[in-house]
């Protein structure tokens, strides 16, 4: 199978017609049919169904398509990366989900960069970052959780600790055991596993739902503000972006979950000298 076939594979499906995937792909409707008869050959089984009203996958096509597009992507990522080594300096991806981009971290990568490397951030959910170091579109990958998985590499840059915080001007100062914040405007973001694993601990033998669960630090942050709400957030983000927000401590409760950030990158990769350079400005963090 190749990426003619390939491509002519997921047009198909994406217009549901033969005849129409012909037209944009300016071949004949025989070559389209071809192209998907190798696909279905390559994988030992039919993967589309035709009828005259449209173009279904077969449950092996579902289960395949979403590989597929994937591979399409790595094709396309592949050509763009040759362009970039071939007509501009080399381009250094690396990523981070939306909370991690602070602590001085782009100030360390692009201290060790040369002047002919291009730095390229993106942002991404943990798992999507862990899925793209392995597939080698990421170099760098900053992430909460520590994958386990033989073939990457990592090790921990920054070590938080986590506080419970609020609007400076709401009438709150203390609460005296965790369990009050079903009682308050809780506004919830899961920092990581540690976190997590502790919070449910602590709620222990009955989790109690928060007011609003998010997704994203910005948005905790943003409805803790409108809502006068509380909750929970690393204690060197809230003093590096100087929110005002006020500490609430929790009288009874002896310790509070540290929070981890987790570089990683593929093993295999683990000698070359711009990755290595990189590492080692995180060394003394």
């Amino acid at each position: 199978m190749d990426f003619e076939q390939l491509k002519t594979f997921l047009t198909v499906v994406d217009v549901k017609s033969f005849s129409k995937a012909a037209e944009i792909l300016h071949i004949t409707q025989s070559t389209v049919t071809t192209r998907i008869q190798t696909v279905e050959s390559f994988y030992g089984g039919s993967l589309l169904i035709r009828d005259k009203k449209a173009i279904k996958l077969t449950p092996l096509g579902i289960k395949l398509f979403p590989y597929l597009n994937r591979q399409m992507d790595l094709w396309a990522k592949s050509k763009q990366v040759a362009l970039e080594v071939l007509e501009s300096p080399t381009t250094f991806t690396l990523a981070g989900t939306y909370s991690i981009w602070r602590e001085n971290i782009i100030d360390a990568i692009k201290q060790s960069l040369s002047p002919v490397h291009t730095l390229k951030l993106i942002t991404e959910h943990s798992s999507v970052i862990i899925d793209k170091v392995l597939d080698g579109t990421i170099d760098i990958g900053f992430v909460y959780n520590k994958p386990i998985n033989k073939n990457i590499n990592s090790f921990t840059i920054i070590e938080d600790t986590i506080g419970l915080y609020a609007p400076t001007d709401i009438p709150i100062d203390s609460i005296e055991n965790i369990r009050e914040l079903s009682e308050l405007p809780w506004i919830h973001l899961n920092w990581g596993y540690d976190f997590e694993t502790w919070i449910k601990n602590e709620f222990e033998p009955n989790y109690l739902e928060p007011l609003i669960e998010v997704g994203h630090s910005d948005l905790e942050i943003k409805l803790i503000n409108e809502l006068k709400g509380i909750g929970f957030l690393p204690d060197g983000m809230v003093k590096n972006t100087n929110l005002k927000f006020k500490k609430i401590p929790i009288t009874n409760q002896k310790t509070f979950p540290k929070q981890k950030i987790h570089l990683i990158y593929k093993k295999v990769r683990e000698n070359e000298d711009i990755l290595n350079n990189i590492i080692a400005k995180f060394c003394n963090y």
